[in-house]
């Protein structure tokens, strides 16, 4: 299989699966976590590793994957001093349903009993210490 979900049927002839694509896409420690974080807008290297505890290795690779699927694009602003901020592209916020999917997949199955979810009615921050739309309660 190739890395954008191109397998080969019984005769060789290509066969294109979509899902393997995303999987192969997106299965990379770390890549859903960076994508999720930029879900909530332009962000910079740094805060992007703080904030989600990637190594500036690992994160430097991870957004270059994704610049080159055209995910996520690289902004240098002409600051001083310089800064570079990373945003999605169309392509990366259309993956904002994925998102959806898993927080209600989340709430529905892996709520630990006796736990509020964190929402606008809690006011209880994530692990990350911030609320955002796909931590809110239903």
């Amino acid at each position: 299989m190739s890395e954008h979900g191109t397998q080969h049927g019984e005769h060789g002839d290509p066969i294109f699966c979509p899902t393997n694509a995303v999987l192969n896409l997106l299965s990379e420690r770390w890549t859903l976590h960076i994508v999720r974080a930029l879900l909530d807008g332009r962000r910079r290297f740094n805060d992007i590793a703080r904030t989600q505890g990637i190594n500036p290795r690992t994160l430097r690779e991870r957004l270059r994957a994704l610049e080159e699927e055209g995910v996520v694009t690289r902004t240098v602003v002409s600051t001083l001093p310089p800064h570079v901020e990373y945003a999605l592209t169309p392509k990366g916020e259309a993956l904002n349903g994925i998102f959806e999917a898993l927080a209600d997949w989340g709430r529905m199955w892996m709520k630990p009993k006796g736990a509020e979810l964190v929402g606008e009615e809690t006011l209880q921050p994530p692990v990350l210490g911030k609320t955002d739309k796909l931590t809110r309660a239903g």
